[in-house]
């Protein structure tokens, strides 16, 4: 990890992005934190990418960290190492749109961590809204947006979040079968439910983390913005949406046709140790 820019003064608070493997992660990067300085001009906002991907428009953010890993879920390894006491990340692929976003670092006044609820609208299949093949147990926290105090435990979680990702994705067959669909296999959610489930004794010291859920706005999306429109915060942008946009799409093309990581190279089954 390389610091390659940082503000001289500190902040103990602020909001970081990751934008790794495919360089329009970047470009969305730039684009929510445009729209967070929109809301929240004071907002101390950290990229976790590639030196690569880099020009003139990372300069929205006060501090760019590189030499991170090319890999799928990188997401997990930058939460263990945000440089703020109280963080909050918001996936790239977000837009903020409402001032309460200035506010949200108060949430950790009573919790460790807190995440979004997954609702029937955060997924694009019922059958995501459940971890089990009976349709019986719905996941708790929404991976898209988290807020976190920094502690040697919450430092634990990111980093075994991270690590059992790794492990649940290149582990060959699917260990449970029995009970959830192999399709969870290549999904973090997947690793956070097993993770604060409580039926995992290898996990039980995280019992210790207060852990909240938050309204919501906080993790809405376009493409149910009516169910929300008065108070939504956050939002989450999928990639067909931004295809309607001339600027965006033609960013989404050139990233997939001048491809820094092509994604032959770099397989979602393999350790990102084995790629980089």
């Amino acid at each position: 990890m390389k610091i390659l820019r940082q503000p001289e003064d500190s902040s103990d608070k602020g909001f970081i992005y990751v934008a790794s493997l495919n360089k329009i992660y970047y470009h969305f990067a730039v684009y929510s934190a445009l729209t967070l300085k929109d809301y929240y001009p004071d907002a101390k906002i950290t990229l976790f990418t590639h030196e690569s991907f880099l020009d003139s428009d990372a300069s929205i953010f006060d501090t760019v960290i590189v030499d991170i890993p090319i890999y799928y879920r990188t997401k997990m390894w930058a939460m263990a190492r945000s440089p703020y006491e109280k963080t909050i990340y918001i996936d790239a692929d977000s837009q903020i749109v409402n001032r309460k976003i200035k506010t949200m670092h108060n949430f950790l006044d009573d919790c460790d961590m807190f995440f979004g609820p997954v609702t029937s609208y955060t997924v694009s299949d019922m059958t995501w809204a459940y971890m089990d093949k009976g349709m019986t147990i719905k996941p708790k926290y929404h991976g898209g947006m988290c807020g976190y105090k920094k502690s040697d435990l919450v430092v634990d979680f990111m980093d075994t979040w991270y690590n059992e990702y790794i492990k649940q994705i290149t582990t060959p067959g699917w260990p449970y079968e029995r009970n959830h669909d192999k399709k969870w296999k290549i999904f973090d959610m997947f690793t956070l439910w097993r993770m604060t489930n409580g039926r995992n004794p290898e996990f039980e010291r995280f019992r210790n983390l207060k852990i909240n859920i938050v309204d919501k706005r906080y993790t809405s999306t376009v493409s149910h913005l009516e169910i929300d429109r008065q108070d939504a915060v956050i939002l989450q942008v999928d990639k067909l949406t931004y295809k309607k946009t001339d600027l965006m799409r033609t960013k989404m093309e050139e990233a997939e046709k001048n491809a820094i990581y092509p994604l032959k190279q770099y397989p979602i089954n393999k350790a990102p140790t084995e790629c980089n």
